[in-house]
């Protein structure tokens, strides 16, 4: 009786492990049974919100479910990010990120990173510029970088915070010897007022945020943050022809991706992989990114995305440490320094 009792015992453990193993497999083959919630780690209203709100709808589209976009924003995108990973790993809670994930271990945001989630596709890249108000006196990006140097430390800088995109692109400029007085406005659009008003004497900005300004006569453009020009501004060059020390550092852009949450079954990844790329090649989006003049990254997937971060983090993370602007030691964590070729 009591070897029955024991082979029951191990045929019902062998059946729970059975299904334990299988059930993966079958959640994938019938996903996805519910709607799928779109994790937004920022408040409504700036540039990833715009593009995860375009993107939802087509990703509902060729997935055939619904979407639920879910703002979630708070300390560098950090709430929205941790969120994602506190979910289970099923592919019903997907991250629309920013870039702020190389940046959360430094900075003392999150113990996370990119490397606790499973990369689909990058997204989209937005312009960056440098910007001057229309009474400036700097005409050219040679202008203001002579007087960067006649005047040490007192050009002033405006940006929004804490190892948001324009703090980071200060910091390059200080990485090649520009010493600058960089002040935080608390938001990227009092960064931008800051500019307008006359209070600094520059700012770094998106073509998205500047665009109209630069209509209207209130900013002028003076380079591209970038190695080379940019189609979005004729006649505007490309930052290192009069800074070609920042050469090696660039591109250093600021895009946004597609994550979920690491140990996400292969066949659920493939399924939202297949869903996105559709959804990129649909019209819609194509008028979208056409018509912001959005550089394109679709075609970094997978494994090729945390590549891509990884470099970024490099130089990064490394900037924000040597400037005193983030806590913790990037060597902690296992981030190398960037080497220049």
């Amino acid at each position: 009786m009591q070897g029955m009792r024991s082979r029951g015992g191990l045929i019902l453990a062998l059946a729970l492990m059975t299904t334990f193993l299988m059930a993966g497999g079958v959640y994938a083959k019938d996903y996805p049974g519910k709607p799928i919630n779109l994790i937004i780690p920022w408040f409504p209203g700036g540039l990833t919100d715009t593009c995860a709100r375009t993107y939802a709808p087509l990703l509902e589209k060729y997935i055939g479910t619904s979407v639920i976009v879910v703002n979630k924003g708070g300390a560098s995108g950090s709430i929205g990010s941790d969120f994602v990973l506190r979910q289970k790993a099923d592919g019903y809670n997907i991250l629309y990120s920013a870039e702020t994930p190389g940046v959360f271990q430094v900075m003392g945001f999150s113990k996370s990173s990119f490397s606790d989630f499973d990369p689909i596709m990058m997204m989209i890249q937005d312009t960056k510029v440098i910007v001057v108000p229309k009474n400036s006196p700097y005409k050219t990006f040679k202008d203001l970088i002579a007087d960067i140097r006649k005047r040490p430390g007192k050009v002033r800088q405006s940006y929004s915070g804490p190892g948001a995109s324009g703090h980071i692109q200060g910091l390059l400029f200080k990485e090649v010897g520009l010493k600058l007085s960089m002040t935080p406005f608390g938001g990227a659009s009092k960064a931008m007022l800051a500019t307008i008003s006359g209070q600094v004497e520059f700012t770094f900005g998106n073509t998205g945020t500047v665009k109209n300004y630069v209509r209207s006569g209130d900013l002028r453009v003076l380079a591209v943050f970038n190695n080379e020009p940019s189609p979005a501004w004729p006649g505007i060059p490309a930052m290192t022809e009069d800074l070609p020390e920042t050469k090696p550092y660039l591109p250093l852009g600021f895009p946004n991706c597609i994550l979920m949450k690491k140990g996400t079954p292969e066949k659920i990844k493939a399924v939202i992989t297949k869903a996105s790329e559709k959804a990129v090649k649909d019209p819609v989006w194509q008028k979208f990114t056409q018509s912001n003049n959005f550089k394109v990254l679709s075609d970094i997937k997978g494994a090729k995305v945390l590549d891509y971060w990884k470099r970024w983090t490099s130089i990064v993370a490394w900037m924000l440490y040597d400037s005193g602007a983030a806590r913790i030691n990037p060597a902690d964590f296992g981030i190398p320094r960037f080497k220049k070729k």
